[in-house]
């Protein structure tokens, strides 16, 4: 039995950031840059080049094909809670922790926060702005509603939750790139199930076509109904701003109280992919050895 395995999802345009993630692990994990890590490649997606699969090979990640429904690619980050489900039910019985984990990652220092306490089955961050989010003072609008609904909540089971700008405090809307898990609780697998049952019904037809977010959103929002249908305060863990940071808004929407001196200060960070961090990178510093291992991966072709 593992302590902590590793999880993301890959497909083809996905792959070079996927292989810098890999490769922060094994570079800057410390005791856990040997974690085992899982790779999900959805089988309608295309196959990964052979270039990628033995660079995979060679960082000692590990594909993991899956069926997802063709039709289901086509919906708005549909792939997300199909892909999270598929890794639990890979890793289940096999590890006490999986870190869930999208491919715009980053591990900067060893990710041991991740280790959850007893009794804690569950480390999330909050989304990075409201957008969608319900305002904690505010009545549910009728998405939200309807999320609650449908996924079973009652009011009293909300409690406020600031975004990782800050901007406003908000009802329970976790980031669904980023979850630590305890596999049996069945977290993932229930946010699949959920959102295979909930995000065609007709009820939400109207809002999509009222405000595209609603549909490339819902993922996010049915795991947080989820989330709050299955776990108590008492058993979830906040980590701070230094993991799963938002580094693609570091400098426009980033409270100056809450950024880090360096790059180096993080955990792990999400970057919206390698054009951005490579943009990203000029708004903050970057200290050795991080920075001549990112001046190298990152150097664009000749």
């Amino acid at each position: 039995m593992e302590k902590l395995v590793f999880a993301t999802i890959a497909a083809p345009r996905m792959a070079p950031d996927v292989l810098l993630f890999v490769d922060s692990l094994r570079a800057f994990g410390g005791e856990l840059a040997g974690a085992p890590f899982f790779v999900l490649t959805p089988n309608g997606a295309g196959p990964l080049s052979d270039e990628a699969q033995e660079e995979f090979k060679a960082l000692d990640a590990v594909l993991v094909p899956f069926d997802m429904p063709e039709d289901e690619l086509e919906f708005p980050l549909a792939w997300v809670p199909y892909t999270a489900a598929h890794a639990e039910e890979h890793v289940k019985g096999k590890t006490e922790l999986l870190a869930w984990m999208l491919t715009d990652t980053l591990v900067i220092q060893p990710p041991t926060a991740f280790h959850l306490p007893q009794g804690i089955d569950l480390g999330y961050r909050p989304v990075h702005h409201t957008l969608l989010g319900s305002i904690f003072d505010e009545p549910l609008d009728s998405f939200w509603s309807l999320i609650y609904e449908h996924c079973g909540i009652t009011g009293d089971a909300a409690f406020p939750m600031q975004t990782c700008v800050r901007d406003h405090t908000i009802r329970p809307y976790f980031n669904a790139g980023f979850l630590v898990v305890r596999p049996e609780r069945g977290l993932l697998t229930a946010w699949g199930d959920e959102f295979k049952r909930i995000h065609r019904l007709p009820e939400y037809q109207p809002l999509y076509r009222q405000d595209e977010r609603y549909q490339i959103f819902i993922h996010q929002a049915v795991l947080s109904g989820v989330i709050l249908n299955m776990f108590g305060m008492d058993e979830m863990l906040e980590f701070p701003e230094v993991i799963n940071y938002p580094l693609n808004l570091h400098a426009a929407e980033v409270p100056p109280a809450i950024q880090p001196d360096s790059l180096n200060d993080l955990i792990t960070c999400r970057h919206e992919g390698l054009e951005n961090l490579r943009g990203t990178l000029g708004g903050i510093p970057v200290k050795e050895p991080l920075k001549s291992w990112l001046d190298e991966r990152l150097a664009e072709p000749e």
